[in-house]
């Protein structure tokens, strides 16, 4: 084809970019793009509150789950299938297997993400606890309340689960929730038994109105006690799960670099 056939659909596909851009602009100047997001990530949160009420998320840490990243993989799945039928236009009988298949195989991998997810949020809350139970205690020496020193644990930890159920605790007041009603819930979300025992302590210090330092020292020293010996649990199954990669991938290889001077000679020897 020569140059001047290819103009006309130069010229299409430059207006058609420009008139793309320019309906892109405007959306972002108006807050479009950001409403679509804000409504997107609703009706996800709603979908998992959904789920959850439903008791098909039973798994610990299913309430900790605030990233859409659990939505991903399943929404993938399904937006493949739906491609796939589009291209290839199977038979109805057909289609219809692939619909169901892809439409289970998207639910099961939105499930499994969920229970990923909610474990490495429980291991989080369970990291982070005891960081904020020696500053709990700090304050408590130093001669603030249970509930200003709860504050300041929120505001000095980083962001993740942990400082979410405390900063929910720290602002229940503020909503019209009594104290003790956030601490049961949030006793029911969590079930842990470390973080139980630090809502029993920050509920005992609020109710009783005295300082439970002493107590929170304590738990932080168990809890990191716990957790050096998790961690040696964890150092001493890492080196059962190398064995493997090693007997399978770096054995053979280290066997066929050191006896291939060794196999040569002896092919040679045998050819002669």
């Amino acid at each position: 084809m020569s140059v001047a056939g290819f103009l006309p659909a130069g010229v299409l596909l430059f207006a058609g970019s420009a008139i793309l851009l320019r309906l892109l602009d405007r959306a972002a100047t108006s807050g479009q793009i950001r409403m679509i997001a804000a409504a997107i990530v609703r009706s996800h949160e709603k979908g998992t509150m959904w789920l959850l009420k439903r008791g098909v998320l039973r798994f610990p840490g299913a309430h900790l789950v605030t990233s859409l990243r659990s939505w991903i993989a399943g929404e993938l799945i399904i937006l493949g299938t739906v491609i796939l039928l589009i291209t290839v236009k199977p038979s109805l009988p057909a289609a219809f297997f692939l619909l169901v298949s892809g439409g289970l195989t998207g639910a099961i991998a939105v499930f499994l993400s969920f229970r990923e997810e909610a474990r490495k949020q429980m291991n989080a809350l369970r990291t982070a606890l005891p960081v904020a139970s020696f500053l709990m205690s700090l304050m408590m020496e130093a001669g603030m309340g249970s509930a200003a020193s709860l504050q300041e644990v929120v505001l000095a930890l980083p962001r993740g689960p942990l400082s979410s159920e405390l900063e929910d605790i720290a602002r229940s007041r503020i909503i019209g929730i009594s104290r003790a009603d956030a601490i049961e819930r949030s006793r029911s979300r969590v079930p842990l038994d470390d973080f139980r025992t630090f809502l029993n302590l920050v509920q005992q210090g609020e109710r009783l109105g005295i300082a439970l330092s002493q107590g929170l020292r304590e738990l932080s020293s168990r809890m990191m006690e716990s957790q050096g010996h998790r961690a040696e649990t964890i150092a001493q199954k890492a080196a059962v799960k190398l064995l493997f990669p090693l007997a399978i991938f770096i054995f053979p290889s280290v066997f066929l670099v050191i006896l291939s001077p060794v196999i040569l000679n002896l092919l040679e020897m045998m050819g002669r």
